[in-house]
């Protein structure tokens, strides 16, 4: 059972008891507890229209300002912290800096928003949020020196990250119903003064809107809200499938679905699953038509629900799609047995550029020949271990030779710890082949007591085991 059945079906004495328990030494709670009760029986009437609007407008001003205060041509260099050590490109560091400013601000922001959630001044977390992104999308800056593709994009990127952090600790906290509802229907309001017929700014705000709704005891009253806004439905298709869903009108629910599932992913994912339980025959009619809309998207999520005995050509579309896109071996297993020549062809061509992956499918195949030919084409690959570990006894003569090869060359052309531990590799390879354990041995001898004397090659063998 889901927790929603298991708690549905358990007593009152049993949740009281267990409110108990994790509440009595939580001050946190305890504190999210006493906001919660005082919302419930407060009669005071919510923020107005007026009053919702200023506050946004003020949260705008109060953070443009911030933001502009910031020279991008003079950072704060006194507390700049490099996000990695070594070289670092003087344009990159100006730009790390100006970073690490604006995102003092934000973290401000953050502190000052999460303690409004935890008062349950839902209203004004809301204002805040519409205010401070009001705010990224107007802040004018100068960036003569060129620091951000776009300072604006920035900014409202890291809006969006906020906002997702944000909408989670929604989620865990215990809001009151009327005040959800209220920062919903003012929400709507500033949406028809100043984005009317405007469907993108909604759209952004999606995310939280499910998570205030989420919080509602009255989901056909905010249906009534948003219908009663210059929004149309389908700007916010997952909005209206969850309060379908938490009103539980299934009939409206299916219909939403099945209005919206081509225009947005995640309600498309939610009538997939729905299908899946329900009518395997729309499952796989959905999934083909998805699929063949965005073959990347869709078999990532449709991977562990198809299978050969519900049907067996989306099963091979989408795990062909896998190999190609993740180049997994597991998934080239499942659909092997089902290519015909052409496919298989087909397939190899399209991850050409994966070298190792290809050796992989070929080893499988046991194309050993052709893994012979793509290492004779690409003796000096950087992956030449991984391109030649299928055929070192398939071809040992071959295989000891280029490492000999390749290993006698590189300590007479190049020096360095890498180039030793390099050959350190390959000599790794050699000893793998059957019947040139006395070739290999001399070989590494060989090498180790080059002269002139290489004490840090010596060094890469000891610690590769070789001596």
């Amino acid at each position: 059972m889901d927790f929603k059945e298991i708690f549905d079906n358990t007593s009152d004495e049993i949740k009281l008891e267990f409110l108990n328990a994790i509440i009595k030494y939580n001050q946190n709670l305890q504190k999210e507890f006493v906001n919660y009760t005082k919302q419930e029986v407060s009669s005071e009437e919510s923020v107005s229209p007026d009053s919702f609007m200023q506050k946004i407008a003020d949260i705008q001003e109060q953070y443009i300002a911030h933001f502009e205060s910031i020279d991008l041509e003079n950072p704060d260099w006194d507390n700049y912290n490099p996000s990695y050590s070594g070289y670092i490109e003087e344009w990159e560091q100006y730009q790390q800096a100006s970073e690490q400013e604006f995102n003092q601000i934000f973290e401000k922001f953050k502190s000052e928003i999460i303690d409004m959630l935890i008062q349950q001044q839902i209203d004004d977390f809301t204002a805040m949020l519409l205010g401070l992104y009001e705010a990224c999308l107007n802040t004018e800056i100068e960036d003569d020196i060129g620091s951000f593709h776009d300072v604006n994009e920035h900014l409202t990127d890291e809006h969006e990250r906020i906002m997702q952090e944000l909408t989670g600790k929604i989620k865990m906290s215990a809001i009151s119903s009327h005040k959800a509802n209220s920062a919903i229907q003012l929400f709507f309001h500033y949406c028809d003064e100043e984005y009317s017929g405007n469907p993108t700014y909604p759209k952004y705000f999606e995310c939280l809107l499910l998570a205030l709704a989420d919080n509602t005891d009255k989901p056909n009253q905010i249906l009534s809200i948003l219908d009663a806004s210059k929004v149309e439905r389908a700007t916010l298709p997952q909005l209206v499938l969850l309060l379908n869903k938490n009103t539980g009108n299934d009939t409206e629910w299916l219909q939403s679905a099945q209005q919206y599932y081509l225009k947005d992913n995640e309600v498309a994912k939610q009538l997939l699953d729905y299908y899946f339980e329900n009518d395997k025959e729309r499952f796989i009619k959905i999934s083909n038509e998805l699929f063949d809309k965005d073959k990347r998207y869709w078999s990532e999520f449709l991977q562990d629900k198809v299978s050969l005995e519900l049907d067996k050509t989306l099963y091979i579309k989408v795990f062909y799609q896998l190999t190609t896109y993740e180049n997994k071996i597991e998934h080239y297993h499942k659909i092997k047995d089902y290519l015909s020549p052409t496919e298989f062809n087909r397939l190899i061509e399209e991850i050409k550029w994966n070298m190792v992956f290809v050796a992989q499918i070929l080893e499988v195949e046991k194309k050993f020949e052709e893994i012979k030919q793509i290492v004779e084409q690409n003796p000096d690959s950087w992956d030449i271990n991984e391109l030649i570990e299928p055929i070192l006894n398939v071809y040992p003569e071959f295989c000891f030779s280029l490492i000999e090869q390749k290993s006698v060359n590189e300590i007479e052309n190049g020096r360095g710890r890498e180039v030793y531990s390099t050959i350190a590799s390959w000599l790794k390879q050699a000893q793998k082949i059957q019947g040139f354990e006395n070739k290999t041995r001399e070989l590494i001898n060989q090498l180790y007591n080059h002269k002139p004397n290489l004490p840090a090659l010596k060094d890469e063998f000891r610690k590769a085991k070789l001596v």
